[in-house]
């Protein structure tokens, strides 16, 4: 995957982020229009990139609620997920270990 792709996914993620905000806070339509342009925009280059994802995805209307952005971001996030070099990144999970702890008889 090239460093661009990198990006923008990068990129994504903060826009789910924000989008998550606007919904929480009931941000303005102009917080909402922001978010929608940028996704569209983030959109394009990604079908410009992998033109696979072309058909895919639809760009959102201006009217989209915070939450339908939320899912479309993460839908369009989930599609470049299964690339190898995302996938290889370090992911933080919790680790279980076990400790030995004396018993008595």
């Amino acid at each position: 995957m090239q460093q661009e792709t990198l990006k923008l996914l990068n990129v994504l993620r903060r826009i789910y982020r924000a989008a998550t905000y606007a919904a929480w806070t009931k941000a303005g339509t102009d917080a909402t229009q922001f978010l929608v342009a940028q996704y569209n925009r983030i959109l394009a280059r990604l079908t410009e990139i992998e033109p696979a994802a072309n058909g895919l995805f639809t760009p959102l209307s201006d009217s989209a609620s915070p939450e339908v952005i939320r899912i479309a971001t993460r839908e369009l996030y989930a599609y470049f997920e299964d690339e190898p070099e995302v996938r290889g990144r370090r992911r933080h999970r919790s680790r279980v270990r076990c400790i030995p702890i004396p018993t008595c008889d």
